[in-house]
């Protein structure tokens, strides 16, 4: 079975007897950041009967009656609660804490992301469980390729099938889709391509960072709907980055903010079985930062344009 990183920038200890690279867990992004997740949508069904519900994206679930496990104190006819995400742009990514890393056969990826929706149930505030598939039409942010669907179990991305897009054409308008039958687990999913990554060195000036003084950083490509973000402990940082691309890197340390824009990656993955370090990862050089305070990220107009601007 496929499993996926949670961090595509991954720092792994490594010595010649490792067979395996692991997968992380959940980051815990800085506050800024969580400020930037989606509003969650409340919808109210009934388990006992065919339901479809609509968000103001566009997505649409289907949940089919006995589809949820119901509590021992559950009292017919009363409504489930249905609270839903949806993340549809990279910073929004980033406020989930599930970088979009991809490990497969010991190499790593990056996600290519069309979207990604969270789904819960509850009922008087305890959250429940899925007994039977429901079905999601979701938006299709990333149009033109088929994607493959993943899910977060135990803070891990776990591959759970493919799909195609869809077209519908309503009042003369095309609106495209991508459908999936096999959603079996209320938590994060994510519609994602993998691609090929490398990594860059860099050095930062003038900071004092270890292991009780890490700083954040997060990859932003300024073409595609990819990121990665991580914690690190070191001024000389080894970063995956998606091979082909030209990406911005932000910085976070104590509330301040800084910016390295424009770095061309690689054209040659980092292969199998090869960990980001100083051997395998193309030298960028040193960097001293301008570090600004984090009210550049409050207004989204001027936070796109610090972000991808080049």
């Amino acid at each position: 079975m496929k499993k996926i990183a949670i961090l595509l920038a991954a720092f792994i200890g490594c010595s010649a007897f490792q067979k395996k690279i692991s997968a992380p867990v959940k980051t815990k992004v800085p506050e800024i950041f969580q400020t930037f997740a989606p509003e969650v949508q409340r919808f109210y069904i009934s388990p006992a009967v065919d339901e479809q519900i609509q968000t103001r994206n566009g997505t649409i679930f289907t949940i089919p009656k006995d589809s949820i496990y119901l509590p021992f104190d559950y009292r017919a006819g009363d409504s489930i609660e249905l609270e839903i995400k949806e993340y549809t742009n990279p910073v929004e990514f980033l406020s989930s804490g599930f970088s979009l890393g991809y490990i497969e056969s010991n190499s790593f990826k990056q996600l290519d992301s069309a979207g990604m929706f969270d789904i819960k149930a509850l009922y008087q505030n305890s959250e429940l469980h899925l007994k039977n598939k429901i079905s999601v039409k979701f938006r299709n942010l990333n149009p033109g390729k088929s994607y493959n669907l993943y899910k977060v179990v135990d803070n891990e991305w776990q591959y759970s099938g493919s799909n195609q897009q869809v077209a519908e054409y309503r009042e003369k308008q095309e609106f495209l889709y991508r459908v999936f039958t096999g959603i079996d687990k209320f938590t994060l999913w994510n519609f994602d391509l993998p691609v090929d990554n490398s990594c860059i060195n860099i050095s930062l000036k003038s900071l004092k960072i270890d292991q009780q003084n890490p700083i954040f950083y997060s990859v932003f490509s300024t073409s595609n709907f990819r990121i990665n973000f991580k914690w690190y402990p070191s001024n000389i940082l080894n970063i995956n980055v998606p091979i082909n691309d030209t990406v911005n890197i932000l910085f976070w340390s104590g509330k301040k903010i800084g910016i390295i824009k424009g770095i061309q990656t690689p054209t040659s993955p980092l292969g199998k079985d090869n960990y980001p370090t100083d051997e395998n990862c193309l030298k960028k050089g040193d960097f001293d930062l301008d570090f600004v305070t984090e009210d550049v990220l409050k207004e989204s107009n001027k936070r796109i344009q610090y972000l991808y601007s080049t």
